[in-house]
């Protein structure tokens, strides 16, 4: 993490100790009371939950994880994070650590359908509750938590569809096995099928750390062999920042355009810089996610009646939406677009909303 950004997300913490709602502080111990919350948070016991991650590198990850941090803190949740960046095998083991924890929930966040099915049906049949993002655990008592992303895929590629007058020779970065990014390769495959000015000339991807570097190297060497590349489709922003990393060091930023996925304030300032060839990205607001599941778990903690597949909207930003704005970073983002600030799902009058929008 670079040095701006860490002081960016202390600020964004520090902002967070602002909210207002229903929630309030009482005692000389500072906990938590909801007021006309239901049982388990009347204030008999604090609720402890486990937060396991699969991902834990990039901007997206980090926003994801305050925004569920800021969540629980207004619930007065004891929130323990658990998490090694694609550590499959981990991730598997951190589960059953929160069994034997005993907490009161699990929050599975990313993963492999094949490794974390076991441990996440071991942890309900230990009466422990669950619910999931991004990861499909195929089971019906997980609530699954997800971006839209086949109508994320789909918005940055319909943008790059009419910046080509729907003809493109297109760069692809891509790895399978990715719930979000299979759904998002759903969408590219059916534009391609739909669209056959569009074809998909180059495809590579990594998930190797650091994502950004390691997929520009992989970048650089397929416009070596594929000049014919007029722009790339990368649905994920650390995929993106890869392929601007290899246009710049190639001198191809005004030949190639990049349509990506997800947003931030290193993304902002990556599109906007003068002569970006970053020309959209579709996404959902990362902390307002990650919000988003704390409040799917609270709600099942307290019997509340929820689907079972819940979908989080995205939005479109175009290089040309955030210069006219004069958007530089998250927080002018939300007050310039602030239909991005919240995500009107798993809501309940007792549980707190943040007033400025920060999640």
């Amino acid at each position: 993490m670079s040095k701006k950004w860490g002081i960016a997300i202390l600020l964004v913490a520090a902002l967070a100790l602002s909210f207002t709602g229903c929630a309030k502080k009482s005692g000389s111990d500072g906990k938590v009371v909801l007021k006309g919350a239901p049982k388990p948070f009347d204030g008999k016991k604090q609720i402890h939950l486990a937060l396991v991650r699969q991902m834990v590198e990039g901007e997206f990850m980090q926003m994801w994880q305050a925004g569920a941090e800021r969540q629980a803190q207004q619930l007065g949740i004891k929130l323990t994070v658990l998490g090694k960046n694609m550590d499959n095998e981990a991730q598997a083991n951190f589960i059953y650590q929160a069994i034997n924890m005993k907490v009161d929930g699990i929050i599975i966040d990313h993963g492999l359908s094949e490794t974390l099915q076991k441990p996440a049906a071991d942890a309900v049949a230990a009466g422990i509750p669950v619910v999931a993002f991004d990861v499909d655990l195929k089971n019906p008592a997980i609530n699954q938590i997800a971006q839209d992303d086949p109508a994320l895929g789909l918005m940055s590629l319909e943008a790059l569809i009419a910046d080509h007058n729907g003809k493109a020779n297109v760069g692809y970065v891509y790895v399978a096995g990715i719930l979000p990014l299979d759904k998002r390769d759903g969408s590219f495959t059916k534009v391609k099928a739909e669209n056959p000015g569009i074809k998909e000339v180059v495809r590579t991807g990594t998930l190797e750390s650091p994502f950004s570097v390691k997929n520009a190297d992989q970048v650089k060497a397929a416009l070596k062999a594929h000049p014919e590349v007029n722009a790339y489709f990368a649905p994920y922003d650390e995929f993106g920042k890869g392929v601007i990393l290899a246009l710049e060091e190639a001198n191809l930023t005004s030949k190639i355009k990049v349509y990506t996925a997800d947003i931030s304030t290193q993304d902002i300032e990556l599109m906007t810089k003068e002569g970006s060839p970053w020309a959209a990205t579709a996404a959902t607001n990362p902390s307002a996610i990650g919000a988003t599941s704390v409040r799917t778990m609270a709600l099942k903690l307290a019997g509340a009646d929820l689907p079972h597949d819940i979908l989080i909207p995205p939005m479109l930003f175009t290089q040309k939406m955030l210069k006219d704005s004069g958007v530089k970073n998250m927080q002018e983002l939300r007050a310039k677009f602030p239909q991005f600030n919240t995500v009107n799902v798993s809501q309940a009058p007792w549980i707190p909303e943040d007033s400025k929008g920060m999640y």
